[in-house]
């Protein structure tokens, strides 16, 4: 039983450290994406913005990278973290499954 135990630990722990933790793109996007679409829209674009005009020199000041003071919509965008989806895309790229038969 203690053995048992021990491999569950050591197990659980080791998988664990080989998550990386994630970035500060990830972290905002997982923030701000409240309906986990994928996607920072709608009323979440307006929550940026608003965050953003708060606090200009907080956690959304790498992305305002036209330097104008604003978040455009495109800066918002630039915000999904690498391996999200895009805007309108579905979870298999939107393509269909190849036939197996």
């Amino acid at each position: 039983m203690k053995k048992s135990l021990l491999l569950v630990a050591l197990a659980t722990s080791s998988a664990l450290i080989a998550q990386p933790a994630p970035g500060p793109k990830a972290r905002i996007f997982a923030k701000y994406d409240t309906n986990k679409n994928g996607v920072i829209d709608g009323d979440e674009v307006e929550a940026v913005r608003k965050a953003f005009a708060a606090d200009p020199k907080g956690e959304f000041a790498r992305y305002d990278t036209d330097h104008d003071g604003k978040l455009s919509d495109k800066e918002i965008a630039d915000l999904k973290p690498p391996g999200a989806k895009k805007a309108g895309e579905k979870k298999n790229g939107g393509k269909k499954k190849a036939d197996t038969k």
